[in-house]
């Protein structure tokens, strides 16, 4: 699976902070953090897409759903 530097990489740094609109200081960051804001997945996407790139989602740091927030959207509703 390609990592957040392997993707940095490929599509080139300046390129993405040119079409994100973010400095060299964020994609630096996100490299070191190993996971992508979740606001930048339809820019990368769309960019791995023209390189012919695979985009993991499992890179971007989308919000998950509480076990408490799971569990609830699993359990019917109580009628007052």
């Amino acid at each position: 699976m390609m990592t957040v530097s392997d993707i940095c990489d490929a599509l080139g740094r300046k390129k993405m902070e040119s079409r994100l609109g973010v400095s060299k200081a964020a994609i630096s960051n996100a490299v070191s953090d190993g996971v992508f804001p979740s606001a930048w997945y339809e820019v990368i996407s769309d960019m791995c897409r023209e390189h012919r790139i695979e985009c993991p989602t499992p890179i971007f740091n989308f919000r998950r759903p509480t076990d408490a927030a799971a569990q609830a959207s699993r359990s019917p509703k109580s009628a007052a």
